[in-house]
């Protein structure tokens, strides 16, 4: 009961060669559906819109002179 093993490779009996132009013909299918600019005013203003919603953080306020050090004489 020897059954001979198969040794195929999971990728098929494709040469790399073939396998890479496939898989650029299904990347460029997708590059090519995909809009390069914003179909709608929605979408282009969306990142605006959720800056605006998002509450901004105050900025670290710089550290003041007082105006006894600044003017002091040693």
């Amino acid at each position: 009961m020897n059954t001979p093993q198969s040794n195929r490779h999971p990728l098929g009996e494709a040469r790399i060669g073939q396998q890479l132009l496939a898989h650029y013909a299904r990347r460029d299918a997708v590059r090519h559906a995909t809009p390069l600019l914003p179909s709608s005013w929605a979408e282009l203003l969306a990142p605006f819109r959720s800056a605006r919603l998002r509450p901004q953080r105050a900025a670290p306020a710089a550290p003041r002179a007082s105006e006894d050090t600044a003017c002091q004489a040693g």
